[in-house]
């Protein structure tokens, strides 16, 4: 349990310090290093990694979404076959935590094949 929350918090406060400057895939090499620093059941491990990229994608999606009223989400979501502002902000949250979760499962891959047990 106390591995899935350091997972968690390495995967949510890293991204946020590393959100400016570092490209939209940057929060998959920290799932690597969260993977490769503790290891655990690889279900659970990609959960709490994809959990913490998808928190960090919605809150940084809905600050930056709220300043406009949701008016570029709206249109991008009429782009999407009507999709509503809130099922952006969602697709927006899942479609960046996969790099976390993909991420923590090739650090644990990595640790298993060339780390120690």
């Amino acid at each position: 349990m106390k591995n899935t929350l350091f997972v968690f918090g390495l995967v949510f406060f890293a991204g946020q310090l590393c959100h400016m400057g570092v490209p939209w895939w940057g929060v998959a090499p920290i799932g690597v290093l969260a993977g490769w620093l503790f290891p655990q059941n690889v279900g659970r491990g990609f959960i709490a990694a994809f959990l913490g990229g998808f928190l960090l994608w919605l809150s940084a999606a809905y600050l930056l979404d709220v300043p406009n009223e949701g008016i570029l989400s709206a249109r991008i979501g009429n782009l999407f076959m009507g999709l509503s502002s809130g099922h952006i902000l969602l697709l927006t949250g899942i479609l960046g935590a996969l790099p976390a979760g993909f991420g923590y499962l090739t650090g644990h891959a990595a640790r298993s094949a060339f780390g120690t047990k």
